[in-house]
């Protein structure tokens, strides 16, 4: 950072520091002051009115100095009628008022004054009910008429701030109770407890005050800093609940929302390597659940339309507006088929983060899981999707604590908001078959989670059964965790290209984009069939005299059908043909070969005894006799 930034950064600091502070000094009706410290605390026994140091301006004092501001009030005869020589110093020693006499004759009722108006969060002349026009009146001269007016004002004013009135039955507290768990919670050794707030709390290590909202809500101010966090309902005491059998026919079920994955007040996760259709398949899902087809399975039955929130944390507006142009030009969706129920949104444009990174602290971002369940009950979302999961924190990946927490405030989203989460999440590098332990982030996120897909693309090995020329169109799925129903078979899919259409000139068909949808795995039949077709176009060219010549050599000879044996019948075809059995394609070539000619009969396997009395299975001529 150069000194230039630096100076500017600074400058906001105190500017910053100043507005705030300027208030103070207006609701104890003070001056300014910097107080002297001494080894980095107040010193308070060398305070007095003619050594303070007066602030008129945020270029009076450095970064420094802010943690030595302080309000300075005197001439309280305005105020009691009496204390005219008196000096009353407030600071806040982290976040708590530290407020003492320095000047004058004692004069307890000065120090309250002070202390009432920073607990009721009033200015003294509001609290004492002064005429604003003139607040040096003292307060005799004020007619008790206008004095009832107006305190009865100013009563009926705050009252619509606070959260509970003050008991004023002396059998009760003079607090509100519900403040008792955040006292224990976030209480120190310098916390003060009012009717409407907790004084010298400390959350993540800064102090200020906690103050309950009219709807129950706890708020934790730092005004100083200009620090306001909503804080979490604190737990209540554990209990244990008794369980008694009852009719199980009146428990409600399970609320699953769409292919025995996706379900209401959970989080569940879809887990592959990088371009293996997460992305593609989740918004061909999208699009099925708000309109109720059955997209990837067209044998199946018509659903209840659901609403969705897509969110890509990483990708643009225009191409998520692409991709699922082009999967809705696929599956022949419109806009009265949506209905209104599909909210797309980019990570580029709006934060999708719920937990941040704060030097060595993980801290879950509270504000956002507010506004997250806000928005999603105010749409009546029913499925949110995130994709990637990666975007959405700043934990580190192979910390399962972290991550657990953050899997944890995503349930909280899906648990308060009534919806089902679906994350998208990666799987760590250089990972064979993909299964739930591939995931990134160690067991935890897969513990977490309720239910959990892994997506496997095709094989080449897998494609050659299949009859499939690129394998890596194709994938599978399956549930690599399951909590709640028994696993099923996998699903296929596969990806299709759609043209958009929005190429200019020659290039008319524009973007091609990738749609995936269902694919079923040939029958065994069909399977055995293309793969005989396949072996026999490998034997349709070869000459009649060249098989005659092999067959004969079959026929002299012992050679075994086993591919490990040094006789195999396979190393022949390869003299015949000039193919390396040592290299993997041509061996799978000659075992095709010699597969096809049994298939047509022109050999056949046949069991021999060798020198030793043990019987294993031989290639031989099907015409040739047999010993």
């Amino acid at each position: 950072m150069n000194a230039q930034s630096k100076e500017v950064i600074e400058t906001h600091e105190r500017r910053t520091a100043w507005k705030e502070f300027s208030g103070f000094c207006w609701q104890l009706s003070g001056d300014a002051v910097l107080m002297p410290f001494k080894d980095g605390e107040p010193d308070w026994e060398n305070a007095t009115r003619d050594n303070l140091e007066r602030v008129n301006h945020w270029s009076d004092f450095t970064d420094e100095d802010i943690p030595r501001l302080a309000v300075l009030t005197d001439s309280f005869t305005r105020f009691i009628g009496k204390g005219n020589d008196v000096s009353v110093l407030t600071h806040w020693r982290y976040g708590t008022p530290e407020i003492r006499q320095i000047d004058g004759e004692p004069c307890e009722r000065a120090v309250d004054l002070i202390m009432e108006a920073i607990a009721d969060d009033l200015s003294i002349e509001d609290m004492l009910g002064l005429p604003l026009a003139d607040p040096l009146k003292p307060v005799a001269d004020v007619p008790p008429s206008k004095m009832s007016l107006k305190l009865e004002a100013i009563a009926s004013r705050f009252e619509e701030s606070r959260t509970a009135p003050v008991a004023a039955n002396d059998n009760q507290p003079s607090y509100d109770e519900r403040l008792l768990p955040y006292l224990e919670a976030f209480g120190g050794k310098d916390t003060i407890l009012t009717a409407d707030g907790v004084y010298g709390a400390v959350v993540d290590n800064k102090a200020g005050q906690i103050r309950l909202m009219q709807d129950g809500r706890a708020l934790f101010v730092n005004k100083l800093f200009s620090k306001y966090i909503e804080l979490p309902e604190v737990p209540k005491p554990l209990t244990a609940k008794p369980f008694s059998l009852g009719d199980p026919a009146a428990l409600p079920q399970r609320d699953w929302l769409f292919g025995r994955h996706y379900i209401r007040r959970y989080v569940t996760a879809s887990v592959g390597p990088g371009g293996g259709g997460k992305t593609a398949h989740s918004i061909s899902e999208a699009l099925a659940m708000v309109t109720g087809r059955p997209l990837l399975d067209p044998g199946g039955p018509l659903t209840k339309p659901l609403r969705v929130w897509w969110i890509n944390a990483e990708d643009p507006q225009d191409e998520i507006d692409r991709r699922f142009h082009a999967a809705a030009k696929h599956f022949s969706v419109t806009n009265e088929q949506i209905g209104g129920r599909l909210f797309t949104d980019s990570g580029r444009d709006q934060q999708f983060v719920i937990a941040r990174q704060e030097g060595r602290d993980l801290k879950v971002v509270e504000p956002f899981i507010g506004d997250m369940v806000a928005e999603i009950r105010r749409r009546e979302i029913d499925v949110v999707i995130i994709d990637p999961f990666v975007s959405t924190h700043e934990a580190q990946e192979n910390d399962n604590g972290a991550m657990q927490r953050v899997a944890a405030a995503w349930t909280r989203v899906a648990d308060e908001a009534n919806c089902s989460i679906e994350l998208v999440h990666h799987v760590a590098k250089n990972q064979g078959e993909v299964t739930a332990d591939s995931a990134r982030g160690g067991g935890a996120f897969k513990d977490k989670v309720r239910s959990m897909r892994v997506f496997n693309v095709m094989t080449k090995e897998e494609a050659e059964k299949a009859g499939v020329e690129n394998h890596r169109s194709y994938f599978r799925v399956d549930f690599g965790k399951v909590n709640m129903i028994a696993s099923g078979n996998s699903q296929w899919r596969r990806f299709v290209s759609v043209a958009l259409n929005n190429g200019r000139g020659l290039l008319k068909a524009g973007d091609e984009i990738g749609v995936v949808e269902a694919w079923h795995w040939p029958s065994r039949d069909a399977v055995a069939l293309r793969a005989a077709e396949e072996r026999a176009s490998l034997i349709s060219d070869v000459p009649p005299e060249t098989l005659a010549g092999l067959k004969a050599r079959l026929d002299a000879s012992d050679f075994k059908a086993s591919d490990q044996a040094n006789n195999w019948a396979g190393k022949l075809v390869g003299e015949f043909f000039d193919l390396d059995v040592q290299d993997k394609d041509s061996k799978r070539q000659v075992k095709a070969m010699l597969a096809a000619w049994i298939d047509a009969g022109e050999l056949e396997i046949v069991q021999i005894q060798d020198a030793y009395r043990r019987v294993s299975p031989h290639i031989k001529p099907a015409a040739a006799p047999r010993d």
